[in-house]
């Protein structure tokens, strides 16, 4: 047997590569801490979402009665719309789903410019208006954050991985 068959022969039994020094088995890769934390952050902010939106739908004619600035059923639709954007991108995150690398880019870029154009054009109180820079500030360090996470190559590791799983590729075996 040549050098390489019993590498492998001895990589399929105890699922570590002597040659190369690497893990076999790619469903064994860890996903990052910072994938973890980008998951969670938009499964926080979709359930903050959704809190919204059932608040603005059930009391959607106290707010009117207070004269807030914007319909209060378009907020609860956005604030939905938002939430199933934001949950399914996270769910498809912790599956390592390989859209969901790219999917969270673009969810968190637009959920952060259009909650800023949001503020912009429903703020009417000074208070609220002062607050837009911050929230500029904010939402921008949000998405160059995602977007910086989405890029690591640990990170995109285990999303090439788990495409090679979903397509029955694995180390070893050649076309």
């Amino acid at each position: 047997m040549a050098r390489a068959e019993i590498a492998l022969a001895a990589a399929l039994v105890t699922g570590y590569n002597a040659l190369t020094m690497t893990a076999v088995n790619p469903g064994r890769v860890r996903r990052p801490r910072s994938l973890w934390l980008v998951a969670l952050l938009l499964v926080a902010i979709g359930a903050a979402n959704l809190a919204l939106a059932l608040d603005h739908a059930r009391h959607a004619d106290r707010y009117r009665t207070l004269g807030v600035s914007y319909p209060p059923l378009l907020r609860a639709g956005w604030g939905l719309l938002w939430a199933i954007v934001l949950l399914t991108v996270a769910a498809g995150l912790i599956g390592r789903r390989p859209w969901a690398r790219r999917g969270a880019v673009l969810a968190v870029s637009n959920y952060a410019a259009l909650s800023v154009l949001w503020s912009i054009g429903f703020a009417r109180a000074d208070f609220a208006r002062q607050r837009i820079p911050f929230q500029v500030a904010v939402a921008a360090g949000l998405a160059v954050a995602t977007w910086w996470i989405m890029r690591r190559q640990n990170v995109r590791a285990v999303f090439v991985t788990a495409q090679s799983e979903q397509h029955g590729i694995h180390r070893g075996e050649g076309a």
